[in-house]
């Protein structure tokens, strides 16, 4: 993927005990997990309390027919109630808790403001993520924090459907300049643009949308796609353009030029690539009676971030009470995220 500073967030979370601040606030004793991270304003440090977690898991499970829609589905067989928490549920709920510091994160270096209408949507959402039963069967408190949490989220695609530019940037990605220039000739013959990034780009994310990248905003791209795309004229295909990725073939058009679909298609390939760029620059710490936090690649190369659940340990090695009935340290993600990808 070319390397962008996405700012784009579109991950249904629904949930977040965070606090942001500076580094070292407070102990690891009692966190259920420890994400640390840099940005602009400095370093910070999201505590999200074992205890906070423990409670929401018990808020969840309390719920009978949230536990019953659960077992139903199949999603997550072994909740039975308040007296038994699945493994996976709590390492899911962990994990949206640790992408949540993204969004927060995001959300407060932006100075936004959640306005009525992203608390309608919001609450829209939440009675669509739930069911109005299972959601009114949740103590009202807990329903309105998942409401502001998803509130914030709502906040935040409102602010990136903005395009100060007018210009809606997409581009075709190739390894040789031969290559790029056979695509453009195929372009120039009449086929469509759309139709040969789905085909050929190497950038495999955009590549689903058509090509589509989105908002060209000045200080997205590296230096040489930035330029070109700045300059380049509406509706007019430029390149090939060299970057250290490859080649590529830029197509810029009015913002409101583009159709519905192909608009909202972009959104949501720059939310997944920003989330994926923020989670890899995160250094997260989990319990160990938690699980371990990790890092994916399905088959189509995507990359994801979860908590996985600890190992379970042999029964008959834990009677002997040895070491093996020790939980694992959790070891750290950290890995370096170049400027401006």
């Amino acid at each position: 993927m070319i390397a962008r500073r996405f700012r784009f967030f579109a991950v249904p979370l629904v949930v977040g005990v965070i606090g942001l601040g500076l580094s070292g606030c407070s102990s690891r004793l009692s966190d259920a997990a420890t994400v640390t991270f840099h940005d602009s304003r400095g370093d910070h440090t999201a505590h999200i309390s074992r205890s906070e977690l423990d409670q929401e898991l018990h808020d969840l499970v309390s719920n009978t027919k949230f536990v019953k829609a659960l077992k139903t589905s199949g999603i997550f067989p072994n909740v039975v109630g308040v007296d038994t928490t699945d493994p996976q549920l709590s390492t899911r709920w962990l994990t949206t808790l640790i992408s949540q510091t993204a969004i927060d994160a995001e959300f407060q270096s932006e100075r936004l403001e959640v306005t009525p209408a992203d608390t309608a949507s919001a609450t829209t959402d939440q009675v669509n993520t739930f069911s109005q039963p299972i959601l009114d069967s949740f103590s009202k408190p807990f329903v309105a924090k998942l409401v502001a949490r998803r509130a914030r989220l709502f906040a935040l695609y409102r602010y990136y459907q903005t395009c100060p530019s007018g210009r809606f940037v997409s581009h075709i990605l190739v390894k040789t300049k031969a290559q790029a220039d056979a695509a453009l000739a195929r372009i120039r013959s009449g086929q469509k643009f759309a139709a040969i990034a789905t085909t050929q780009s190497t950038d495999t994310t955009s590549a689903k949308q058509g090509g589509a990248l989105g908002c060209l905003a000045a200080g997205e791209f590296v230096p040489d796609f930035q330029n070109a795309a700045d300059a380049a004229p509406l509706g007019v295909v430029t390149g090939p353009v060299k970057t250290q990725f490859g080649y590529h073939l830029i197509l810029v058009r009015r913002w409101d030029a583009v159709g519905d679909k192909q608009y909202a298609q972009a959104l949501t390939q720059a939310a997944g690539a920003a989330l994926s760029v923020r989670l890899k620059d995160l250094h997260v710490w989990v319990n160990p009676r938690y699980g371990t936090w990790g890092q994916s690649t399905d088959a189509s190369g995507s990359t994801s971030f979860s908590v996985s659940p600890p190992a379970v340990p042999n029964p008959r090695i834990c009677r002997e009470k040895t070491a093996a009935c020790t939980p694992t340290s959790t070891t750290t993600t950290t890995t370096t995220v170049p400027a401006g990808g």
